[in-house]
């Protein structure tokens, strides 16, 4: 295995690791700065949660980069490229719901206020 080919296998697994990643961290992190923000600043659980939602939304974009280059590459590779485009197209999925999780996690820190507990 070259390092060509270790990078390649990273770009299939970005959309289904990095969507659970942000969200974990998102609702982690709201959950901590829901103490803090009653007391000074409001917005901070929102500001994570965008820029968690744009992590999420990377890794989606990668694994659809990952679909459209590996398309003819399945029929290159002896093994076919059936498992490859699988997880591209998981990675894919995952990516777009786990981004809406953390959208609706934003939406949510606009409305309500974190003094409410």
């Amino acid at each position: 295995m070259t390092a060509a080919d270790g990078h390649s296998r990273l770009l299939y697994w970005a959309g289904v690791a990095l969507g659970p990643i942000a969200w974990g961290i998102n609702l982690q992190g709201v959950y901590v700065l829901a103490h803090f923000s009653c007391e000074q600043i409001r917005i901070s659980g929102a500001i994570m949660s965008a820029a968690l939602a744009i992590v999420a939304l990377a890794g989606t974009v990668i694994s659809a980069r990952a679909v459209r280059r590996g398309a003819g590459a399945e029929w290159a590779d002896a093994r076919g490229g059936g498992p490859r485009t699988f997880m591209a197209w998981l990675g894919v999925g995952s990516g777009v719901l786990f981004e809406l999780v953390i959208a609706n996690q934003f939406a949510a820190s606009l409305m309500i206020s974190p003094c409410l507990r």
